[in-house]
Parts: C-alpha cells; sequence; structure tokens
C-alpha cells in the first residue's frame, strides 16, 4: 500500500458522491447500505454506476465498493406494475413510517425496481417519480401479462370518488374505489353497470353514470381548467397528494391539468420551469395561468392556478381554497401576496 495516499472513510466517499453527483433524488437512485464487508452504492442509472465505480477506482479509498445496478435479481421477469387500489402512497423508504413523497392512483402502471418482502421500490409511468409502494396494493406483472392488461378497453372514473360494487346493484358492497381520472377496464356491461375487471383479477361493477368514455382529453382551455380546480374545492391537503382523496399544492395543479391532457411534473419547482412566463403583474394574466410562490425569496415552494375573475387564485393550502392577492378583497391573503415571485403560462 502507498504510504502516503489518504485513505478516506466511507462517509468521507458518501460526502465526495454527493458533491460530485447532483441528481435530483426524486426522480434517480443513487444510496449507500453498509453490509459489513462492503459499502453497497445502489443506483438505477448505468452511467451513474459507472461514474461512482470511476471514482472509486481515483479515490482509492480504505474499503470495499459493490454497485448494484437497479432492478436488480429480485425483480426478475416482473418488470412493470399496477396500482390496484383507489389511492396508493409512495414513500422515500421501504417502511410505513416514511414520509409519503407522492401517490399512484388506481390503473396507473410504473416500473419494478427492486422487490422486498413487503415494499416494492417504483418509478411511475406518469411522471417519473421513484419511490417505495406497499405490495400489497400493487399488482406485479412480466411483460407479457403487462401488455395483455393494458390492451384491455378502458373506461374513466368521471367524479371524485367512484364505488367499485361486487354486484351491479346500487346495494352491492364495495370491494374497491377509484378516484376521479382513474382508468378502469371494461370485461362487459350489464344495464345501468360496466362490469370491470381490477389488475388483481378481481371483477366488479361500477354505475355508468360516474364514468366516461376514455375518448382522449378535448383541447385544454382556460375555462376548463378552472371549471376541473373548482370540482375539488374544500378538499384536504395532504402532503403528497394527488387525488380527491386529498391534494398537496402541486398534485393539485398536476391532477387539474392532466384531467384537461396537459402533462405537467410532479413537483412545484419543476412546474415553474415550464410553460412561458409572464412576470407579477396580475393585469396580464389569464385563467389557467399558473402562480408560483416562495417561502424563503429563494426555491419554490407553493403554486395555484388563476381563476381570471376577482384577482382570485384556487390552491391546495389547508384544503383547496380561493383567495386573492389584491389587498382589498374579502379572502385576500397578505402571506401569499409577499411570497409571490411570478406566473407562467402553460396553454
Amino acid at each position: 500500500m502507498d504510504k502516503n495516499r489518504k485513505v478516506i472513510s466511507r462517509e468521507e466517499f458518501r460526502k465526495r458522491i454527493a458533491g460530485e453527483f447532483k441528481l435530483d433524488l426524486r426522480y434517480s437512485v443513487l444510496e449507500f447500505a453498509d453490509d459489513g464487508r462492503f459499502l453497497v452504492a445502489s443506483t438505477d442509472s448505468l452511467s451513474t454506476a459507472k461514474e461512482v465505480s470511476s471514482l472509486y477506482e481515483r479515490v482509492k479509498p480504505g474499503f470495499r465498493l459493490k454497485v448494484i445496478l437497479l432492478p436488480d435479481g429480485s425483480a426478475g421477469k416482473l418488470k412493470r406494475g399496477i396500482c390496484h387500489v383507489g389511492v396508493a402512497p409512495v414513500r422515500k423508504s421501504g417502511a410505513s413510517a416514511s414520509e409519503q413523497v407522492t401517490q399512484i392512483l388506481f390503473g396507473e402502471s410504473f416500473d419494478t425496481l427492486q422487490i422486498g418482502s413487503d415494499w416494492i421500490r417504483v418509478r411511475l409511468h406518469e411522471d417519473g417519480y421513484v419511490g417505495w409502494v406497499s405490495a400489497n396494493q400493487v399488482t406485479l406483472f412480466d411483460d407479457s401479462g403487462f401488455q395483455k392488461y393494458k390492451s384491455i378497453p378502458v373506461i374513466s372514473a368521471d367524479e371524485n370518488v367512484v364505488r367499485i360494487l361486487g354486484r351491479p346493484e346500487r346495494g352491492g358492497a364495495t370491494i374497491r374505489e377509484a378516484v376521479l381520472g382513474s382508468r378502469l377496464s371494461v370485461a362487459g356491461k350489464s344495464g345501468k353497470y360496466v362490469e370491470v375487471i381490477l389488475p388483481d383479477g378481481i371483477k366488479g361493477w361500477v354505475e355508468k353514470s360516474k364514468l366516461r368514455p376514455e375518448f382522449g382529453p378535448e383541447k385544454a382551455t382556460p375555462g376548463r381548467i378552472v371549471e376541473t380546480a373548482r370540482r375539488f374545492l374544500g378538499i384536504s391537503y395532504v402532503w403528497g397528494g394527488r387525488s380527491a382523496n386529498g391534494f398537496d399544492c402541486s398534485g393539485f395543479v398536476q391532477t387539474v391539468f392532466r384531467q384537461n391532457g396537459v402533462e405537467l411534473p410532479r413537483d412545484a419547482d419543476m412546474q415553474y420551469s415550464t410553460g412561458t412566463k409572464l412576470g407579477k403583474n396580475l393585469k396580464k394574466l389569464r385563467a389557467g395561468d399558473l402562480l408560483f410562490f416562495s417561502s424563503n425569496g429563494h426555491k419554490i415552494t407553493h403554486v395555484a392556478i388563476y381563476t381570471g375573475k376577482n384577482s382570485e387564485i384556487i390552491h391546495s393550502s389547508g384544503f383547496v381554497r380561493l383567495n386573492s392577492l389584491v389587498p382589498n378583497r374579502k379572502n385576500y391573503s397578505r402571506k401569499l401576496s409577499s411570497a409571490f415571485v411570478g406566473a407562467c403560462r402553460v396553454i
């Protein structure tokens, strides 16, 4: 061993990695664990795996490194999955007490990155978010099974919460639920009910009046954006929420626009980077524009939708509500007014 070479510790190596790899861990995986023999680095990117190995070779630390590329062997052929409950938490780590970072909704799909005994690490197809879901709330598929299920004709839930019944009658017991926009696979029809087949193979029934055909969204307009947003007035704020069971601010905005065929990033700071910047002059805004706020003057921490009426915004803060940035309005928010950093237009 070269006596002049400085041996760095595991913690020093982690810090070196953090300094050199500016990964957004909402959408990427790079984490370390120590199994006694090795410092184990897990990542979902081949290029990151190569760069970590290269850095290890350059600094020659005093420990052994093992790099695991996800998906790992635990996933096997079960490379895809679909949520089979109304709303499933996606957590930061594989534990019930871990922070909910976002949600996956009924019928939404994902790539399988890692399978544990009770938790599965996933990458959501809807917006690319990475996290852990309970194995009890999703169904895993091999490629063939996934394509077969996804090929079934679908119909969409058209109410904030839709009950899936065990029998085609109003008094039937609820076996599952779906939320607004959830895609349900159609197995048949009977009078006022549609038979649906769930990702886990269970069949149920939904009232036709609570569904809409999956023809594809009409062109988004400012009026439709605001109309959709108003459907959620009064719904509680939930950190990581993106359904009618509860929203955080950016989950609310993402859901409203998705219902109108416009895909937006999951979080407010990323939504701020979309569309055309409009500045802070409220007189230049129109319905459907996005307004952004910062609690510290640096990072975007909140987002709202402009209604185009009475200088009001609609947003999720405590619950989905209307506020104004104009001082003489009854629902004026001084806090929001002082935190406002600008608006952008995405439609």
